[in-house]
């Protein structure tokens, strides 16, 4: 796997695709469902930090939030590891460096975030931090 963090509008989802040939890639900013993933060799992931403030609105809390997220990385790792030709891409926004949000809930969802990105990057082989286009190698 390949974690690509950096602000919003960096350029991380330019910075992906000049390292994708494939054609058959799925672009996914949901969590999984049941499409059939088999056919595909790329999974470019993203939009975490929407889904988690979204679920947030819902009420869920911290623990059942980050237990989601380690379950949807297991799977996406499991589906990766099943064929040598896979890869995926988890795309993460950096929003370490905001402003931190008056409101309640919108602080919960930024602290979730940083948790889960965390979590992704200790399971990530490679992480690249993209800051105005230019790529740094992280691990």
């Amino acid at each position: 796997m390949h974690f690509v963090i950096g602000g919003a509008y960096n350029g991380k989802r330019e910075w992906v695709k000049k390292q994708l040939t494939e054609n058959q890639i799925l672009m996914l900013n949901k969590p999984l469902g049941n499409e059939p993933l088999s056919s595909f060799k790329v999974i470019v992931k993203s939009d975490l930090e929407c889904w988690i403030l979204d679920e947030c609105d819902k009420g869920k809390g911290e623990e059942t939030l980050l237990q989601l997220w380690e379950n949807e990385l297991k799977n996406l790792l499991e589906w990766e590891q099943q064929d040598k030709d896979r890869s995926l891409f988890i795309i993460g926004t950096d929003q370490s460096k905001g402003i931190v949000p008056m409101d309640r809930a919108e602080r919960k969802a930024r602290d979730l975030l940083g948790w889960c990105h965390q979590h992704t990057a200790k399971k990530a082989e490679h992480v690249t931090r993209i800051w105005y286009g230019i790529a740094q190698e992280l691990k």
